[in-house]
């Protein structure tokens, strides 16, 4: 008998929310107080309409997969072979990107927080050689693993938000009254959960088709933009929109100023510890999904069929190919840390963007446009 490596949504669900942290972490709430001011928390409800149309919209185009879809292969339906090649590769190479960046950013909170001595490019090459053996897996390995972990990263996060709650200004949070920078402090919201959305269709391939998909990713997108507002709320509230604006990585810094009960206190190195799991997650989720487009690409059938980890037939070969060329990227893609708050505010949110919100839109409608889908 065949084993079976399809998972339920529930799961994938679990790993859209165990890696939303990282990127909401890393914008929300600095990006958002330098955007919007006092007024940034209001950036989370300003989000939640567009945010739910994005989910409208994906679960339109994902209602027209057959068995054994996932966007990918859908991509290349609706472009056909020469574009939908075009576009897989253009695809793959913003994960193998943004791989990269998650790589080398996780790098530089380690270093930071933990290990200033270090250099970012030691945390890099490792998380990303980790990664590599996790996406010559199974991505029902992944979502898994992201249900495993769950409740432990999304409790201790609500736990720390809890305590920091309890010693904010709200002077701090009166908003001044303009609306378009509000509007603009919604971006960093909209982009953290929408590339999450976005690359979590390359893995539906081999997720169980269950009714409902908007229904299911509505509900869970509301406790998360609950997080967003609580996290916005509680470090704006405690240290300002000014000082949060210039804090590389705001949750981090409440975490190291917290004291439990009088009795333990910093305890920053376990908390930034526990986000390596998050970052694990989405980077071998993005390096999967690159690697299932490169795969397509070259005329072959990526899904996993039980294959050993260092199987490197029917194209996955690709597949280290891809963790190398983004352990590379990590490397190289920001000289000091000047350019690499200018790839985490600017380059990557803007690439991000793009993707998820004009790149995969076009391809519907062109889709559409051609009667395939």
């Amino acid at each position: 008998m065949q084993t079976s490596y399809k998972f339920n949504r529930n799961q994938l669900i679990a790993l859209c929310s165990v890696t939303l942290l990282v990127p909401a972490l890393r914008l929300v709430p600095s990006l958002t107080a330098s955007l919007g001011g006092r007024a940034a928390w209001l950036s989370v409800p300003a989000a939640a309409l567009p945010l739910l149309g994005y989910v409208w919209f994906l679960s339109r185009f994902m209602s027209h997969r057959k068995s054994g879809e996932g966007m990918a292969e859908l991509t290349l339906r609706c472009l056909g072979s020469g574009a939908g090649g075009a576009a897989l590769l253009a695809l793959s190479l913003w994960m193998l990107l943004y791989t990269g960046f998650i790589l080398r950013s996780g790098a530089e909170r380690m270093v930071t927080m933990i290990y200033p001595d270090s250099s970012p490019v030691v945390f890099s090459v490792l998380t990303g050689l980790i990664s590599i053996i996790a996406a010559l897996g199974s991505s029902r390995s992944l979502v898994r693993f992201a249900k495993l972990v769950q409740p432990v990263v999304l409790g201790t996060l609500g736990l720390f938000l809890l305590f920091a709650l309890t010693s904010i200004d709200y002077k701090n949070l009166l908003p001044t009254g303009d609306a378009l920078p509000v509007l603009a402090a919604s971006l960093p919201v909209i982009d953290a959960v929408g590339v999450v959305l976005c690359f979590s269709c390359f893995l539906e391939g081999s997720c169980e088709y269950q009714p409902r998909r908007f229904r299911s990713y509505a509900l869970w997108l509301i406790p998360m933009l609950v997080i967003f507002l609580l996290l916005n709320v509680a470090v704006i509230g405690r240290f300002g929109a000014e000082l949060t604006s210039l804090l590389t990585f705001p949750f981090f810094t409440i975490v190291r100023n917290l004291v439990f009960f009088n009795a333990l206190e910093r305890l920053e190195a376990l908390i930034v510890s526990l986000w390596l799991f998050p970052d694990f997650l989405l980077v071998s989720a993005l390096l999967y999904s690159a690697q299932h487009c490169l795969r397509c690409l070259l005329g072959e059938k990526p899904e996993f069929r039980g294959e050993s980890r260092f199987d490197l037939s029917r194209g996955r070969w690709v597949i280290p190919l891809c963790g190398a060329l983004s352990i590379t990227a990590a490397i190289l893609i920001a000289p000091d840390a000047s350019s690499m708050m200018q790839w985490s505010e600017r380059t990557i949110p803007i690439i991000n963007l793009a993707v998820s919100f004009g790149f995969v839109p076009i391809i519907y409608i062109i889709g559409k446009l051609r009667r395939k889908i």
